[in-house]
């Protein structure tokens, strides 16, 4: 692509960083061929990488010691601006539900109806870029779930979750991938993309006895939110206090002692391929 494109000009680039890019466009150099190539100084180069990583337009890579570097191509720029748009539609839209705040940090809000839980849960994603997110959802929760949102919502999701960086911290019931085989023998093409975007999610399960947390709720745990969403009467409830958090976090870590750990990705892909 023409990083010299007038319609870029939204990126506020530099001369030096569109040389740059230019010079990388779709090829991995390290500084020395960029300096070669740009006709810039190592030194100006270096610093204009550091901006250009920073704004997500670059991707660094090691090849034996030595540091490449690749401009983001047309795709992997045009997601990028819809997950701005999508920032922003969020941000327009009233999604804040019900709230009661007790002090400039500490918030409880009411979410009712999927108009007001699904962008909730968008957005807290969306602020909570490479961090552990944990979560305990029974199987009977996530049914409630695919039922009430779309293949595509949640390869939506799946997605943000990559592109973010996040990691999955997830807590299942033992039962859950029986029920999971059942719905997708039901219908496999339906849940063949959303079982494909898993790929590259970065995740950590653990599976729990059947008899415990058998709701219609479930649980995530954020930095700094709780978001405990009952999918079937389409309510949820995000808190934003330290203490509560911290209780709820230390709450998870002693449930998940008490489990087996499983790996997520692979399982679910198998029960596909059944």
């Amino acid at each position: 692509m023409n990083w010299s494109d007038t319609s870029l000009k939204i990126l506020s680039l530099t001369k030096t960083e569109i040389a740059i890019l230019n010079v990388i466009n779709d090829v991995s150099k390290n500084v020395q061929d960029i300096s070669l190539g740009s006709k810039i100084s190592r030194t100006g180069i270096n610093h204009a990488l550091k901006y250009l990583m920073k704004k997500g337009l670059v991707n660094c890579s090691l090849i034996g010691k030595r540091r490449v570097y690749t401009s983001v191509d047309l795709v992997q720029l045009t997601k990028k601006f819809q997950q701005v748009l999508d920032q922003i539609e969020i941000s327009r839209k009233d999604t804040r539900g019900a709230k009661i705040k007790i002090s400039k940090e500490d918030e409880f809000i009411i979410h009712v109806g999927l108009k007001e839980i699904i962008p909730a849960f968008k957005r807290i994603a969306f602020e909570n870029k490479n961090e552990r997110v944990r979560g305990i959802q029974h199987h009977r929760s996530w049914k409630e779930l695919i039922n009430k949102i779309t293949p595509q919502q949640l390869i939506e999701f799946n997605q943000t979750i990559k592109d973010n960086k996040i990691i999955i911290d997830g807590i299942l019931n033992k039962s859950a991938y029986i029920s999971y085989k059942k719905e997708i023998q039901k219908d496999p093409q339906k849940h063949t993309e959303a079982i494909k975007s898993l790929e590259g999610r970065m995740a950590d399960y653990t599976i729990f006895p059947d008899e415990f947390f058998k709701h219609d709720a479930e649980m995530w745990i954020f930095k700094t939110t709780t978001l405990i969403i009952n999918w079937k009467e389409e309510i949820a409830i995000e808190i934003t206090n330290k203490n509560m958090t911290g209780f709820l976090k230390d709450m998870f870590e002693f449930v998940k002692k008490s489990g087996s750990k499983v790996n997520h990705n692979e399982t679910v892909r198998k029960l596909l391929e059944v």
